[in-house]
């Protein structure tokens, strides 16, 4: 069943009980109201007829002292307590064929005579403080009955004409607000046919539940045609750093394979060469895993309390004598303290003093001081330098500043892409100062 369906439905189904309800309270109110006005009026006729007249005057017999009294379509008559009428006065005779009774309290009853119903109303007549006969005074529910049967005939008559304005109504209302739902739908079946990413179109802006709906579902496109799209564009900048290497090592292979064995020179240059692609490639598989592994699995930080001026110093002792490079640290504390996983920045600064001592022939600089409340770690080199118009694609996936020399310096243009993604982990930002041709430097700011 259609979402709009079980709308109309529930909707109608409300108002239809809604309605039912309403109405028997209705009826049952104007029932009890008509009826107590009309026991009030015959309880009223009664004690003045009691008032005017004295007992002996209504025990006489004579008709003519009822009949102002009586009801129209009603009667009166007086009982004494053998059952016998002592007088009577009526406007309808089939009333007289109400069986007689006698009451000691007055009283009210409704009694049925041939179709109709009638209301009946008893008042003892005192005599000497006991009661000797009743004023008996009958009233026919008939005008009351057709007043109901009117009253229930508009009810019924407007509950039908609600019903269905309700039904239209509802059909309209499910049609507003079912609209961008479908919209929705017959965008993700465009989607799933064509394959291609789009939008669901919204017309008016207001600002209730299914526009924002709707706004979060053209933000999650929007979000998924910019992943779909990188991933395209990794994939094809994977698949073009893997070729290369492949491509080297299929021609030094197939120059082993002619003259590799008999030319010791041809030899070396083909097995360093495939060595150094073999690393190459390696190399950048072993990015590439952690990069998919990163964006599909949020591994859990391991943080502790850290020592950035001794952390630093630590690491920077192997990348000297490995590297044979003057690299200095600057600090204005003899211990900073903040809370990070060691493994993970370690990963960061590594990354940046490799493209230090990639880029540059000089000696390196890095700076550990606060930042705030927390810390910040700045690796500047005085190398090649990064255009001014380059700085924002910097830690773009297989960017490289020096196109020129990436064959010498092997890089793949993944480990700035790789350190950013590691710095927002752990919840501190990363940035990039550099002049043309004069010095470099990446300042890493860490929170405490």
């Amino acid at each position: 069943m259609k979402i709009r369906t079980k709308l109309q439905l529930f909707a109608s189904l409300f108002l239809l009980v809604l309605l039912l309800i309403v109405n028997i309270l209705v009826c049952l109110l104007f029932y009890e109201q008509s009826m107590e006005q009309e026991k009030s009026t015959l309880e009223s006729q009664a004690v003045l007829l009691m008032k005017n007249y004295k007992t002996a005057e209504l025990l006489k017999g004579d008709s003519k002292l009822l009949s102002p009294y009586t009801p129209d379509d009603g009667m009166i008559r007086i009982i004494d307590s053998r059952l016998n009428v002592l007088n009577e006065a009526s406007d309808d005779d089939d009333l007289k064929k109400l069986p007689v009774h006698f009451s000691n309290d007055d009283d009210f009853a409704i009694v049925r005579i041939d179709d109709d119903f009638c209301l009946t109303y008893r008042l003892p007549i005192p005599d000497e403080d006991h009661p000797r006969a009743n004023i008996e005074i009958t009233e026919s529910l008939d005008a009351f009955r057709k007043t109901m049967s009117t009253l229930m005939m508009i009810i019924l008559g407007a509950s039908i004409v609600a019903l269905l304005l309700s039904i239209i109504g509802g059909r309209l209302l499910s049609n507003l607000l079912l609209k961008p739902i479908a919209s929705m739908s017959h965008t993700m079946k465009d989607i799933q046919e064509s394959g291609s990413f789009k939008k669901i179109k919204i017309e008016k802006k207001s600002k209730d539940e299914l526009h924002m709906m709707a706004d979060t579902f053209n933000a999650m496109i929007g979000q998924l045609e910019k992943n779909f799209t990188r991933q395209q564009q990794f994939l094809a900048d994977a698949s073009h750093e893997l070729k290369t290497p492949l491509t080297v090592i299929e021609s030094y292979a197939k120059l082993l394979k002619r003259w590799g064995t008999s030319d010791p020179d041809i030899q070396k240059e083909a097995v360093d060469a495939i060595y150094s692609e073999a690393i190459r490639m390696k190399t950048l598989t072993r990015q590439l895993l952690y990069i998919a592994s990163e964006e599909q699995e949020e591994t859990k930080l391991k943080k502790e309390s850290i020592d950035l001026v001794s952390f630093c110093k630590k690491m920077l002792q192997p990348l000297r004598r490995i590297h044979r490079r003057t690299i200095h640290i600057h600090h204005e504390d003899h211990e900073l303290f903040i809370r990070s996983d060691p493994e993970k920045l370690e990963q960061v600064l590594l990354i940046l003093l490799d493209n230090a001592l990639k880029y540059s022939e000089k000696e390196i600089d890095l700076f550990v001081q606060r930042a705030g409340s927390g810390a910040s770690i700045t690796v500047k080199d005085y190398g090649i330098g990064i255009p001014e118009n380059e700085l924002e694609a910097v830690f773009d996936r297989f960017y490289r500043v020096d196109k020129s020399r990436q064959r010498k310096t092997g890089g793949s243009g993944l480990g700035l892409s790789i350190a950013k993604s590691i710095v927002d982990r752990l919840g501190g930002t990363i940035r990039v100062e550099s002049k043309e041709g004069s010095w470099t430097s990446f300042t890493i700011t860490l929170p405490s």
